[in-house]
């Protein structure tokens, strides 16, 4: 059996993990805004996205199995469906569109809310579930396009559930959907090999360990302290897009 890291590797690598899960346990996304580009600088992305969609997997389960009852059945029951939608539409899109302006409209989107919603501080406006199958759309068709599905569920949610408890569960049943159609793909791929398995039997410890870690802090903290981590957050996934088309 073949060990894909080496010890100073496997060190920085469980190190990344470990914080990166700590946001994770607190917002319930945004975990491969730090492992993807952060492996990357060590391994080929065919071996660090599966590898990331898994502890992604297992991170969702274990949020969503866990906090099950706080999360909004019914919001979930509106976006799943588009969800779905949207990621066989985002399949179309993938080929169709030019892909750095794609990238670079998602960005500009992304990073604009971030700043407005981080400027607005606590004052949240509610919004009516009949944006949900927009969320569900615009995430299945994010998750296909850019492999980040979560921050369309995270801005309608934020609108929509006032307690935390709720927001992070819900947003992380929204998420297991989500990744799990993305390592159906990478399975159906092939990519799912013994040494992107093996990598994740040896970091999941540590994101399960950051995860922990970060349902404490969720627990101190208050529920605009949240909203302002899932804004920057965004913001940073969309600055992120947009470095990646300015250096590609």
């Amino acid at each position: 059996m073949t060990i894909p890291f080496d010890l100073p590797t496997f060190a920085i690598a469980a190190a990344v993990v470990g914080a990166a899960y700590i946001i994770f346990g607190i917002s319930a996304f945004g975990a491969s805004l730090f492992t993807v580009p952060m492996l990357s600088y060590f391994y080929p992305l065919d071996f660090v996205l599966p590898l990331c969609v898994l502890l992604d997997v297992a991170a969702a389960l274990s949020l969503g199995m866990r906090f099950s009852r706080e999360s909004d059945k019914s919001e979930l029951m509106w976006m799943v469906p588009s969800c779905l939608i949207g990621a066989v539409l985002g399949v179309t899109l993938l080929v169709n569109l030019p892909r750095p302006a794609t990238i670079a409209g998602c960005g500009v989107f992304l990073l604009a809310y971030g700043i407005y919603s981080l400027r607005q501080a606590g004052a949240v406006k509610m919004v009516s579930r009949g944006w949900a199958p927009v969320a569900g759309l615009a995430g299945g068709v994010f998750g296909t396009l850019f492999g980040i599905g979560a921050p369309p569920y995270a801005i309608y949610l934020t609108h929509r559930l006032a307690d935390k408890l709720a927001l992070r569960a819900t947003l992380s049943n929204m998420v297991i959907f989500s990744v799990s159609i993305r390592a159906l793909v990478f399975t159906a791929g092939g990519l799912m090999l013994a040494d992107r398995l093996v990598g994740f039997a040896m970091l999941v410890p540590f994101a399960l360990a950051g995860l922990w870690y970060g349902n404490r802090i969720h627990r101190r903290i208050s529920r605009d302290s949240v909203l302002r981590l899932v804004s920057a957050l965004l913001l940073l996934i969309g600055a992120s897009l947009l470095v990646r088309v300015f250096a590609g």
